[in-house]
């Protein structure tokens, strides 16, 4: 596996499973510099980004790490990456109606973007159940905690950063179930996992997985499993539907 050590945006880190809960990674800060040029610089839908070398050059961040920025940006629906042309930039999905692009889902030779959420249906609603009976004053501060940082990322925009403040709670979730086959799973199916928060959804409706969020964290602070797992298994399918996915909602 290859290890890299930055010198500018940020040390080198290794992935979803090994990052430290709240501290971004260098692709991260990558994406989010990128996101900030592509939204407020002078590159309009369809225009092309800077040569690699060049953007790798201008951010102080190695190859490597800008390929991983540019491929989530590829599945935040930011930009799109044809070989032998170079990275293009890809209209927003900002206006009531506009459906999110089709998404670059990296690990299509394994699992459809539908598998991935029809087994986060089953196993984070259920994870979500187990944790509103067995969590702890300390971990619900955690939670709180997550939600001050995901309504930040809703607020400043940053999709980078709100997809992966997203997987970070579904993570506690998993982890706060006392069940470590289900954390294990989790962390070991990681990466999947992290694209799957990443995939396009409407600008306008940022704000919905914030509400929903709070409803599961008020819900299992309340010890009530039943309405836990409820309200995670309606996040999930409304997560889906965001993203273009069609999850049939057992609920």
């Amino acid at each position: 596996m290859e290890r890299e050590q930055e010198g500018g945006l940020a040390g080198g880190q290794t992935g979803p499973e090994r990052r430290r809960p709240g501290a971004p990674s260098a692709a991260q800060l990558a994406v989010t510099a990128l996101q900030t040029m592509i939204e407020s610089g002078p590159f309009t839908p369809g225009a092309p980004l800077p040569p690699q070398r060049e953007l790798a050059a201008t951010l102080k961040v190695s190859r490597a790490t800008l390929r991983e920025a540019l491929s989530i940006l590829a599945t935040l629906g930011l930009v799109s990456i044809e070989p032998g042309r170079g990275t293009f930039v890809r209209a927003r999905t900002g206006d009531e109606g506009e459906q999110p692009p089709a998404p670059s889902w990296r690990f299509a030779a394994r699992y459809s973007p539908a598998e991935v959420y029809q087994f986060r249906y089953i196993a984070e609603s259920h994870a979500a159940q187990l944790a509103a009976m067995n969590h702890t004053e300390a971990e619900i501060a955690e939670l709180q905690e997550n939600l001050v940082r995901f309504r930040a990322a809703a607020q400043a925009n940053d999709i980078a950063a709100f997809a992966q403040i997203d997987f970070d709670f579904h993570r506690l979730i998993m982890r706060f179930s006392r069940n470590r086959l289900l954390a294990d799973m989790h962390a070991s199916f990681g990466r999947v996992l992290l694209e799957s928060s990443r995939l396009p959804a409407r600008r306008d409706r940022l704000w919905e997985p914030v509400r929903e969020h709070e409803r599961v964290v008020e819900a299992l602070t309340m010890g009530d499993p039943e309405g836990t797992g409820y309200f995670m298994r309606r996040h999930l399918s409304r997560t889906a539907d965001r993203a273009g996915i069609v999850l049939t909602e057992l609920v």
